[in-house]
C-alpha cells in the first residue's frame, strides 16, 4: 500500500501543468494556441521558450521542483521501493496528466527533479553531459546519453535495486513519450525505423 500511495503522490505532483500556468499568468494566449502535443517543435516548453524565454525558465524550474519535492519527501519518510514508485509516478504524471494533456511535458525536467531527489550524484553527471552536449549543438543526443547512463552509474555505485529499476523505468517513460506522434513522421514519408531513431535518440521529430 505504501508503494502505491507514494506512486499516486508522485503522479499527482507530476500533473502540475507548469507551462499552462506560466503562460496563462503571463497572458500568452498565443503560446497556448500554438502547442501541439505530438510535434516536438511545438511542444509547450519549446513554444514558451521561443516567444517568452524567461517564462520558459520559470516553467522548467517548476517542472524540476514538482519532480523533486515528492521524491525528497519520500526519502525522508519511506523506503527504497516507495521512493522508486514516487519517482516513476512523478515522471508519468508529467508526461500523461489526466487534464490539460496538450500542455504535458516530455519527461526530462520532472525526471531531473526526481533523480536529484534520490540519485543526486548520478543526475549531476547527467546534467554535465547535457550541458556539454548543448554547447556542441547536440542537446537531444546528450540528454539521451546522460539519462541512459544514470542507471549504469547507480549500479556501479551499488545503489539499491529499486533505484536501478526506477532509473531504467524513467528512461523508458521518456522514450515512449518521445515516440508519440511518430505516425505523423511516417505519413510524411519517413521510414518508421528512421523516425523512431530520430525521436528516441535525438529527441527530434
Amino acid at each position: 500500500m505504501a508503494v502505491f500511495g507514494w506512486a499516486l503522490i508522485g503522479y499527482a505532483c507530476g500533473t502540475l501543468p507548469s507551462t499552462w500556468i506560466v503562460a496563462t499568468r503571463r497572458g500568452r494566449r498565443d503560446v497556448l494556441d500554438a502547442v501541439q502535443r505530438f510535434a516536438g517543435g511545438a511542444d509547450a516548453h519549446v513554444v514558451l521558450q521561443r516567444v517568452a524565454g524567461r517564462a520558459a525558465a520559470l516553467a522548467a524550474a517548476l517542472d524540476v521542483l514538482k519532480g523533486f519535492t515528492p521524491v525528497i519527501l519520500a526519502t525522508r519518510l519511506a523506503g527504497p521501493y516507495p521512493i522508486a514508485a514516487c519517482a516513476i509516478g512523478g515522471v508519468a504524471g508529467h508526461c500523461w496528466p489526466p487534464y490539460l494533456s496538450r500542455y504535458a511535458g516530455r519527461g526530462l525536467a520532472a525526471a531531473s527533479g526526481a533523480f536529484l531527489g534520490f540519485l543526486p550524484l548520478e543526475m549531476a553527471i547527467a546534467g554535465i553531459v547535457r550541458v556539454v552536449g548543448s554547447r556542441l549543438k547536440a542537446g537531444g543526443l546528450s540528454s539521451t546519453i546522460g539519462f541512459a547512463a544514470i542507471p549504469l552509474i547507480a549500479w556501479w555505485r551499488g545503489q539499491p535495486f529499486p533505484y536501478l529499476l526506477a532509473a531504467g523505468a524513467i528512461n523508458v517513460l521518456i522514450f515512449v513519450r518521445r515516440l508519440e506522434g511518430i505516425s505523423i513522421d511516417v505519413r510524411s514519408g519517413k521510414r518508421i525505423f528512421d523516425a523512431a531513431w530520430q525521436r528516441v535518440i535525438f529527441d527530434a521529430s
